[in-house]
């Protein structure tokens, strides 16, 4: 997968934007505060899903703009795809989207169609952060290898959030909890889909990430991941014992349900699972050094890449945001070994923060202004 033309237009502060990447590795060179992050968030809008830094989607508009328009041809690796975003200043709903020229469709249509993989200095959350940030990155990671998965997640999470609704009534007397186990069935079964898909994926995941995390340790150093699930299981999404992991998590529903009510919300569940990190058997979140915390979310996302490169059978387009300065020639060196295959962005201060030459086409940006 690669981008063949991308154009953007009152996203931020980005003016007039338009130009035809390398298929391989492109250099995105300026000043901070110059629009550099905000070129790699039009990219990523792309893929439908939430701004990785953080930015709300009401803040994408620039300033002084009345609208925002992104568009961005690609190749799958079969045929040539066009996605177009845009958004005009005082409309009631949510950005419009329009794919090959079919309009108003949803952010789900692109996460299935347009897949990133994303690298900035805050992936440093995913190991210093809350479980919920861990809980994220296998939800999007696994969803981009498994076509309709998304909307099981999501399910999930909507059926999560009804019942907690419903606990906050039973809280307030205004509810029994009967009425609370209408959901449990449901819930179950989306849930135990979402633990089998995290559960798999992990599997997949650890061993990569400490083959990589072994190179840049020499082998001194043993990273083991590990998925932390409610039901203590371990599980893939052709399980045939999935009848039975429904039936232990309505169990583990029913058998709180009461303690539910007198708190209000859900305590067991997905929304507590957790992936564990460990590096020659002691927690990386609570002993690690800030060097091996750094390590280890770098090789989170190379496992990411590498691991869609070889399900998928293509390359996503890898967005390296002001991490290089971060990187050691032994790092840099690692990184360009396992995405030399795909469609690099990187966004740079100074050519100089690169260690390692590099056959890459350069831009510059300035004011929101991209040229090269």
């Amino acid at each position: 997968m690669h981008i063949i033309g991308f154009s953007a237009e009152g996203f931020r502060n980005l003016k007039h934007v338009q130009f035809s990447p390398d298929e391989k590795l492109n250099l995105i060179i300026g000043d901070n505060a110059q629009g550099k992050t905000n070129l790699l968030d039009a990219i990523w809008l792309m893929t439908g899903c939430k701004n990785f830094h953080g930015v709300k989607e009401r803040h994408y508009l620039g300033f002084d703009a009345e609208f925002f328009r992104c568009a961005c041809s690609f190749s799958d690796g079969r045929r040539i795809q066009e996605i177009l975003c845009t958004l005009q200043r005082g409309q009631q709903k949510k950005k419009l989207i329009s794919i090959n020229g079919v309009e108003n469709q949803k952010a789900n249509a692109l996460f299935e169609l347009f897949h990133c993989v994303a690298f900035s200095p805050a992936d440093l959350n995913l190991i210093t952060g809350t479980p919920d940030k861990r809980r994220a990155f296998m939800d999007l990671c696994a969803c981009q290898l498994h076509s309709g998965a998304v909307q099981h997640v999501s399910r999930a999470n909507v059926l999560l959030a009804q019942r907690n609704a419903c606990l906050q009534k039973a809280l307030q007397k205004r509810l029994s909890g009967r009425e609370i186990t209408l959901f449990d069935e449901a819930l179950a079964k989306e849930a135990v889909y979402v633990m089998q898909l995290r559960s798999e994926y992990v599997k997949h995941l650890a061993p990569l990430c400490g083959r990589l995390y072994g190179i840049i340790t020499g082998g001194k150093e043993s990273l083991i991941l590990s998925y932390r699930n409610n039901l203590n299981a371990t599980m893939s999404l052709s399980d045939p014992s999935t009848a039975m992991f429904i039936q232990e998590y309505q169990k583990m529903l029913a058998e709180h349900l009461e303690e539910d009510c007198r708190v209000g919300y859900t305590q067991k569940g997905i929304q507590r699972d957790d992936l564990q990190l460990t590096i020659n058997g002691k927690s990386v979140q609570q002993f690690g050094s800030q060097g091996q915390k750094k390590s280890v979310a770098l090789v989170l996302r190379l496992a990411q890449a590498h691991l869609y490169h070889e399900k998928q059978k293509r390359s996503p387009v890898v967005l390296l945001d002001d991490v290089m300065g971060e990187l050691d020639e032994k790092r840099q060196k690692l990184l360009y070994e396992t995405i030399s295959d795909m469609q690099v962005f990187i966004t740079l201060c100074n050519a100089s923060a690169l260690k390692l030459d590099q056959k890459a086409k350069l831009f510059h940006m300035q004011d929101g202004v991209l040229t090269g």
